[in-house]
């Protein structure tokens, strides 16, 4: 009588469905890096230049002051000597404006992008802005908050608020939301 000799070694045999499983999950995957792939490169903005936000910046609308009432005098009033000086114009050229697509519109900021620049200004990335906004804005950095409101009525948007995480803190940044 011969005998089967019992190998040293235990011998691991996986079960075939584990194979198709693992060639399941494995194709699923590439499907699904191929889609992000692809509706990256469909996308006409420059990514590239997007900034990833996963909190929703809260923009405040831009102060607005009640002007006084004027008295009703019997006396005709005497025009004043003294001509009020013009507000200084902001320059321009002084720096750059991100222009951030807000919504799922393809080519919106690059469209925008255009506006921005017939005003004067330097358009410096162009890109999707991934977060919620309630309106179109105009976000500024410390100490360019004027810029950033001749900026607002140059594109006609009406919002500007403070930068907030996620945007370059050396220029404008307008995070649109529909069409103006």
């Amino acid at each position: 009588m011969t005998h089967r000799r019992t190998p040293s070694r235990p011998t691991l045999v996986l079960p075939g469905w584990f194979f198709v499983v693992s060639g399941v999950v494995t194709l699923a995957a590439l499907v699904w890096l191929a889609l992000i792939a692809v509706d990256d490169l469909r996308s006409d903005d420059d990514t590239s230049a997007t900034p990833a936000s996963t909190s929703a910046p809260s923009p405040s609308p831009s102060a607005t002051t009640a002007s006084p009432t004027p008295t009703r005098t019997t006396a005709r009033p005497t025009p004043s000597r003294t001509t009020p000086s013009p507000t200084p114009d902001v320059d321009r050229s002084s720096i750059a404006v991100d222009v951030l697509n807000g919504t799922r519109t393809p080519g919106l900021a690059r469209q925008s992008s255009g506006s921005v620049q017939r005003t004067g200004w330097t358009v410096g990335a162009v890109g999707n802005w991934r977060g919620a906004v309630a309106a179109t804005t105009v976000y500024y950095p410390a100490g360019r908050e004027a810029e950033a409101k001749q900026l607002a009525k140059d594109i006609g948007v009406q919002t500007t608020a403070p930068a907030v995480a996620g945007m370059r803190t050396d220029r404008l940044t307008v995070v649109l939301l529909s069409v103006r």
